[in-house]
């Protein structure tokens, strides 16, 4: 009860203090300029028809910019406070659900775990923080519409959980279980709605994860579970009606005027490479820390946690260390075998060079973005032919890199797809950006889902690690990492606030 006490306070005073970061903000100049004008001088129905008609079909989003911009600033600053509460803290839910952590599991989130959801904000970049979490509009679009996208989910994730729970019941006794929780898809219905109607990724990571729990249930149980099924499809023909819109045919052309000329014409290779280009530099840059720290939790987790081969799972769906006493107790590294070793290896490699770009070693982080202008006209695009032999092993080491962390969380997670999943929706949100013309223009906003991905993905894996002692010391690593690149970033930050 104590703990738990400390844990509502902690978010009480993160509430508190994004309030006051965040009332130093106002409106910018262009698109908060922009959004002010006209929500003040249309009605509802007229600005979002205006919108859907002739730029964007993301209603969802827009329907919030108009109530905002109308309801100024205090409401605003009060709203993205809650909104950075509510993200972090549903994650961090959605992480325990994953692993089967429940009222009577000593795994409950607590104080470390809240601190370690919260430090996600400061692993970002500042520019990827900044434009979708402080900017006005941005906030709007990024933060509000992916915390609605999150606890969306919540329902699924309860779904499956208590499938795992229920292994081996009756049929009546899951059905009874579900029940219960079946008032979650009351207020995660018009969440879904949102997150669908707002941006193009979280849109298609939501409604992935809700046919993947469906049809999870429908494999289990050869029964479709009702509520499920419809939100699902609710959220398909939210994401059907913002991809249908009149408006983004007009948009793309306006896009491909203003950013990039040269994107209609590409060759399907050169459109490739720079996609991935773009990808990979994200990657071992702005996203780097995020890897660092799946890499070194997975790595404590695989010395101390579960591994592979030998984690059984038990009918809550939690999975189990074995050491070579017999003992699933994973209170010790055990015995770890050749292929372990080459594993946490390896990821002691990936991890030591990404770091080496925080000393002002670029040798492996050097991908030639930083030459292209995120607020010009892209007049001429990297091509594979520019790229000298530096960067293209920099690039074929980040895409091994990559690779093996996808193979390297299936092994330290016991082979979870659920976090396997969560790891390639973070690369294919960024991956949609192929078909857009402002991939370069965007900015840095574009990479705050995948970061928030790999936040679930680092909290689950300390979730699973068995000995607190253990997993504490996984939080607190996490958490340090993420106050070092936000030290390393303060001046930054400072000056684009």
């Amino acid at each position: 009860m104590k703990e738990q006490t400390k844990f509502r306070i902690f978010w009480a005073l993160m509430f508190v203090g994004a309030f006051l970061v965040l009332s130093q903000r106002g409106y910018s100049d262009g698109d908060d300029a922009f959004f002010y004008r006209y929500a003040h001088e249309m009605g509802f129905f007229e600005y979002l028809g205006w919108r859907y008609q002739t730029w964007v079909g993301r209603m969802g989003g827009e329907a919030m910019v108009w109530l905002t911009f109308r309801l100024g600033l205090p409401f605003w600053r009060a709203v993205n406070a809650l909104m950075l509460v509510l993200l972090p803290m549903g994650i961090l839910r959605l992480a325990n659900r994953t692993c089967g952590g429940g009222a009577a599991d000593d795994r409950t989130p607590g104080l470390l775990a809240a601190a370690t959801a919260v430090s996600g904000y400061v692993l970002m970049n500042y520019m990827t923080l900044g434009y979708a979490a402080v900017w006005v509009n941005g906030s709007i679009f990024y933060t509000w519409s992916f915390t609605c996208g999150i606890w969306a989910l919540m329902p699924f994730a309860e779904l499956v959980s208590v499938e795992q729970e229920s292994a081996g019941q009756p049929e009546g006794g899951f059905i009874r279980t579900c029940f219960g929780r079946n008032k979650m898809f009351f207020c995660s219905i018009p969440c879904a709605v949102i997150a669908a109607m707002s941006v193009e990724q979280m849109g298609a990571v939501l409604l992935a994860f809700e046919v993947i729990a469906v049809l999870y249930v429908w494999g289990k149980r050869r029964r479709i579970a009702l509520l499920p099924a419809i939100q699902t499809l609710i959220t398909l023909a939210a994401f059907a009606a913002l991809f249908l819109a009149p408006g983004n045919e007009l948009r793309v052309a306006s896009e491909i005027t203003h950013w990039m000329p040269e994107y209609e014409a590409m060759p399907f290779g050169q459109h490739l490479f720079i996609t991935l280009h773009w990808m990979i530099s994200s990657f071992a840059n702005e996203n780097m820390p995020f890897l660092c720290a799946i890499w070194i939790v997975g790595g404590i987790l695989l010395v101390y946690g579960r591994r592979a081969g030998t984690l059984p799972v038990n009918g809550r769906g939690i999975l189990c260390r074995t050491d070579t006493a017999g003992q699933a107790d994973g209170t010790g590294p055990g015995r770890l075998r050749r292929s372990d070793l080459i594993f946490l290896g390896t990821a002691i490699v990936f991890a030591v060079a990404a770091l080496l770009s925080y000393a002002g070693i670029t040798f492996f982080s050097d991908l030639g973005m930083q030459y292209i202008g995120i607020a010009s006209r892209i007049e001429m695009v990297p091509s594979l032919a520019a790229m000298d032999a530096k960067r293209l092993f920099a690039i074929g080491w980040w895409i091994a890199a990559l690779l093996f962390t996808l193979m390297f969380l299936w092994r330290v997670s016991g082979r979870r797809i659920v976090v396997a999943l969560a790891y390639l929706a973070g690369i294919a949100s960024e991956a949609i950006m192929y078909f857009s013309p402002t991939m370069y223009a965007s900015g840095a906003r574009v990479y705050y889902l995948t970061d928030l991905l790999f936040l679930y993905v680092i909290l689950t894996l300390c979730c699973g690690i068995l000995d607190k002692r253990r997993r504490n010391a996984a939080y607190g690593t996490v958490i340090a990492l993420g106050v070092f690149n936000f030290a390393v970033q303060i001046q930054d930050f400072l000056a684009w606030m």
